[in-house]
């Protein structure tokens, strides 16, 4: 059976509750091990007005500090964003752009779900069935069906304040 990628995440309560845990042990001035693959992403949202504070995992392709999601905030982030980055303990201001290449974003989970091994599924919020394992054509798809996602996390530049106008 040809591999297939999902997203997988845990049921609503359980979600509820693992992310307030998270929130509030990333929260702190020395979080430790756990903060070096997951940091808080504080944003404001781009129709509520709304502010967020949401956990998710943090991962270097290149020269580049990613988050890999499919949730649907990542909307928030399409032509940018400025917001807040709380990661190994410290509070940044940074610009977060969300990845609109396809491709990229594919080779991009291919990359980290190689890196991971064992962990990758867990650590990028996916599920495989079938074999072997998957390639780039199998994350190609899920990037289209899934909406799986990066968001680019880079530092916050001065004329960054108005370059997005609310809709």
């Amino acid at each position: 059976m040809r591999p297939v990628v999902d997203r997988s995440l845990p049921d609503g309560g359980d979600r509820a509750r693992a992310d307030a845990r998270m929130r509030e042990r990333l929260s702190r001035p020395d979080p430790g091990p756990l903060a070096e693959r997951l940091a808080l992403l504080h944003f404001t949202g781009r129709r509520s007005g709304r502010p967020y504070t949401v956990p998710a995992g943090v991962h270097r392709l290149g020269e580049a500090l990613v988050v890999a999601t499919g949730s649907a905030w990542r909307h928030n982030f399409a032509g940018g964003a400025d917001g807040e980055l709380t990661w190994r303990g410290r509070r940044t201001p940074v610009r977060f752009v969300l990845v609109t290449d396809a491709e990229r974003t594919a080779r991009g989970y291919l990359e980290l779900y190689e890196r991971y091994g064992d962990a990758a599924e867990r650590r990028l919020g996916i599920a495989v069935t079938g074999e072997p394992a998957p390639g780039h054509d199998e994350f190609s798809d899920a990037v289209t069906r899934c909406g799986l996602s990066l968001i680019e996390v880079g530092p916050r530049t001065t004329d960054t304040a108005n370059e997005r106008t609310p809709r």
